[in-house]
């Protein structure tokens, strides 16, 4: 299979997943301590925000704004090999960790930010490893709820659900209901998503329009669209 085109650009919000090697369920509470410490730092080394993440047995999913054009690939080559070999170190292991590279998808914030920080909280919920996202510690949503600049940055929008962290919780607790009542997406073989407008400029600007093989587009409901791949095997939520 090609490798799908790294898109990206100053400014770009982008949700991005990162899979064990062979769909392994190979992290456990020390190795996703140890890539939540990993994160960090790669949050203090590179130009990029934080939005939001969530470790899964075997794949994780990050929100990142970045600084630069070349601050993903960067941060996320830093992140990936740097959490492997320690991570081998420890399990006295060898090989490959990451099922090849990470897949990114950019977000339209003003039409599916708030959206796709659900779409993350609820990843455990609806694999069964929580009762709801603020039990699961190997996630944003407790930091979230705190407004903890240690763990998080925090998107302007965010900041507009309230006058204050308490309000701005509520606010998003409630749409994460709303969401978790909509039937379950995947952005794993997305590129674009937002309105039709934002995803139509995507493609003309990265050459979709003209050139490159059309893309794939789905309704994601309240006006949003995706555009991808063709949808292969799903990542499993666990």
């Amino acid at each position: 299979m090609p490798r799908p085109p790294r898109l990206t650009y100053p400014g770009a919000v982008h949700h991005v997943t990162l899979r064990c090697n062979n769909r392994e369920f190979l992290f456990e509470p020390s190795s996703l301590q140890l890539f939540q410490r990993s994160l960090g730092k790669a949050r203090e080394r590179f130009p990029l925000l934080l939005y939001n993440y969530c470790l899964m047995t075997n794949h994780v999913h990050l929100i990142f704004e970045v600084g630069r054009d070349d601050a993903l690939s960067k941060a996320m080559h830093w992140l990936s090999t740097s959490f492997t070999r320690r991570f081998n170190q420890l399990a006295g292991r060898n090989g490959h960790v990451w099922e090849g590279r990470f897949r990114s998808a950019i977000i339209e914030a003003p039409s599916y930010f708030l959206r796709c920080m659900a779409y993350v909280d609820l990843n455990p919920v609806r694999a069964g490893l929580a009762a709801a996202s603020l039990d699961y510690r190997w996630c944003g949503h407790a930091a979230l709820e705190a407004q903890d600049a240690n763990v998080l940055d925090f998107h302007p929008l965010y900041q507009e659900c309230g006058s204050n962290p308490a309000e701005r919780y509520r606010y998003y607790a409630a749409l994460l209901a709303e969401e978790a009542a909509r039937p379950p997406v995947t952005l794993a073989t997305e590129y674009f998503v937002g309105t039709p407008r934002f995803v139509r400029r995507m493609e003309s600007k990265f050459g979709f329009s003209s050139g490159r093989k059309p893309l794939a587009h789905r309704e994601f409901g309240l006006g949003i669209v995706a555009a991808g791949r063709q949808r292969g095997r799903p990542i499993r939520g666990r």
